[in-house]
């Protein structure tokens, strides 16, 4: 999960959450064992730039997170991890796991993955939980576990702006996977048709080392960028924040002609 601007995505997508009054703040299993996997799925959209989730998936810019839960840490084959965390040891167990996604450079210092960290426990237990979802065998909860609310299950009704991004269907999905690693004025400036966009995920997933992205979410994305940023940008809001209205120039009077030069 390696992130640049995704720091402040998260922090407000589960604002909702809170502790659950039933667990104690280090009760991370019963935490995640109450959580709600597709609440998890949902948050995990940002790191889908950064990571394959499916078993067997190619590693990108992080390791492939396929029975990540339970698993030894910096194992991953193949994958070249930093030196910080070759050196934590142990297995990514549940706590292991909260620690890490609450402040990945605290966790192990010196890490590659500029992640700032989830910052609201329910939030990490529900990304945990997705995360255990991924295994053909998944690590057992606490038998005692509480079923996910349907307050856990979905989303708030009011969600953020979404960095000013308008209104549209792929909104979501560009602002969580374009904004990891991008800062979205720069992609919102790009001006490109929908075969352009198309093409530019191709050279991103091959060159540059992105994880590929389920061919329906690709396409809502590329629609979306083609549809409000593309060559054609009337559609854009003249009060979106993400591109501030220029001050139109004011007319000049045309200058009058200079008369001829007298010839000599």
């Amino acid at each position: 999960m390696v992130f640049r601007h995704i720091l402040l995505i998260s922090a407000s997508y589960w604002g909702l959450f809170g502790t659950p009054a039933a667990f104690a703040k280090d009760d991370v299993a019963g935490m995640v064992a109450a959580a709600a996997p597709t609440a998890g799925k949902k948050l995990f959209l940002r790191c889908k730039a950064c990571h394959t989730t499916e078993k067997n998936g190619p590693h990108r810019l992080g390791p492939n997170l396929w029975d990540v839960v339970g698993r030894s840490k910096a194992s991953a084959k193949g994958f070249r991890y930093s030196k910080a965390l070759l050196g934590v040891g142990g297995s990514w167990d549940f706590t292991a796991l909260d620690s890490y996604l609450e402040n990945p450079k605290k966790f192990a210092p010196g890490n590659r993955m500029a992640f700032a960290g989830l910052k609201n426990a329910a939030q990490r237990a529900a990304v945990i939980a997705y995360l255990r979802t991924l295994s053909d065998q998944p690590v057992a909860l606490p038998v005692t576990a509480a079923k996910p609310s349907s307050e856990q299950a979905a989303l708030p009704e009011q969600e953020e702006n979404f960095g000013g991004l308008p209104a549209g269907a792929g909104r979501e999905e560009t602002y969580a996977i374009c904004g990891a690693c991008h800062s979205l004025q720069i992609v919102t400036q790009q001006g490109l048709n929908a075969d352009r966009w198309d093409a530019l995920m191709d050279w991103m997933t091959e060159k540059q080392g992105m994880a590929e992205l389920e061919k329906a979410e690709r396409r809502r994305i590329v629609t979306y960028l083609a549809r409000f940023y593309g060559p054609d940008r009337r559609a854009r809001r003249s009060s979106d924040p993400m591109r501030p209205a220029m001050p139109s120039m004011p007319m000049m009077a045309p200058m009058p002609m200079a008369p001829p030069m007298p010839k000599p």
